[in-house]
């Protein structure tokens, strides 16, 4: 059985781009207001980061994607007077908000919310937390010392002996279902502190660590960079007064990451239906020519290599046409429809 995945797009040079190095900037990586993405929970088991350095198959091709639970990040400007002014609120899904400022040479994490046992808190850097030098590339870091504080409603109190280090710590092959992607880069990122709370009595510590795996690749010709593929860990400890360790992990894919590196025309041909779908060696498009311009088409793998282009005359109104794959092997590809200056995405499965 063979399985085609078929996607209409206006190709993008994904075979030339995605050979090149990723770096990151604050142009392209730092939180900006506006700024929005949709990653998909993953189920977590025996999902590792796999190993740091150069020429690296990192291989999640069987990682379980829970669709029904997206969780959108956005970012706005930060109303919150407890964190520097200008800073960019990051939010994901329910989660309460992170806070960011940038530079063109670094990414600063000034804190956010942490539930602590059953508590919320807020917790603030009184020096951000160095999470990106720029440009950032293989093989690049920075290590932070911090101390702040930490409210909870009307109580207040103290971070201490706070680190947090970033690293480009490895550069490779990023396998994805139905996707590769070449010279990903993945990004380690480390914060830990201690923190005390006299009217509760608590005291304990906090370590967050995220591996982010991205490509030089973006959705639908932006030129803003978000992760592909994110683990995240978040351990807090009490060591008073109730002592007791909590570790939860979070696993989540970029739910366009079939697209990134495709641009598609804003204007999309009319009335596009592709069936039947699933198929088998054969599909068939139906459309609206609007102004009785030739049909191109062009099938392209999944690391951008074309394998099939037709170029058909068609007439005014409502257009058919049949195209033959049985000649493509089993895999993913993207199809490249247009008619005059318009184009469309759609997605097909061959059995």
């Amino acid at each position: 059985m063979k399985k085609l995945y078929f996607i209409a797009l206006s190709f993008f040079a994904v075979s030339n781009i995605s050979n090149a190095q990723v770096f990151l900037t604050q142009s392209n990586h730092a939180p900006v207001a506006g700024d929005s993405y949709v990653m998909w929970q993953i189920d977590s088991t025996g999902v590792i980061p796999g190993a740091a350095g150069s020429s690296v198959v990192w291989n999640f091709t069987a990682t379980p994607t829970r669709t029904t639970a997206p969780l959108t990040n956005s970012c706005s400007a930060s109303t919150n007077t407890m964190y520097p002014a200008g800073a960019v609120a990051r939010t994901s899904g329910t989660a309460a908000a992170n806070y960011y400022t940038s530079t063109g040479t670094q990414l600063n994490f000034w804190g956010g919310n942490i539930k602590i046992s059953i508590v919320n808190a807020d917790y603030v850097f009184n020096t951000p937390a160095n999470h990106a030098p720029y440009t950032m590339a293989f093989g690049s870091s920075a290590t932070s010392t911090f101390v702040g504080s930490v409210t909870s409603g009307t109580n207040s109190g103290t971070i201490s002996n706070g680190t947090s280090t970033v690293t480009a710590d490895g550069q490779g092959t990023l396998n994805l279902p139905n996707r590769s992607f070449a010279n990903a880069l993945r990004i380690n990122t480390y914060t830990g502190f201690n923190f005390s709370v006299p009217s509760f009595g608590a005291n304990g510590s906090v370590k967050q660590e995220a591996w982010d795996y991205y490509s030089n690749l973006s959705v639908n010709g932006s030129t803003r960079l978000v992760p592909l593929f994110t683990i995240l860990t978040n351990t807090v400890a009490l060591t008073s007064p109730f002592p007791s360790t909590q570790t939860t992990t979070l696993v989540l894919i970029n739910k366009d990451y079939e697209f990134v590196g495709i641009k598609e025309n804003s204007s999309q041909v009319a009335g596009l239906n592709l069936f039947p779908n699933p198929a088998n060696d054969n599909f068939s498009i139906v459309f609206v020519n609007e102004n009785a311009v030739n049909l191109n088409l062009e099938i392209t793998n999944s690391i951008g290599q074309t394998v099939k282009k037709e170029n058909l005359p068609s007439s005014k109104g409502v257009v058919n046409h049949t195209f033959n794959v049985a000649d493509l092997k089993a895999g993913v590809y993207f199809v490249k429809i247009s008619v005059g200056e318009k184009s469309s995405i759609r997605k097909l499965t061959i059995q």
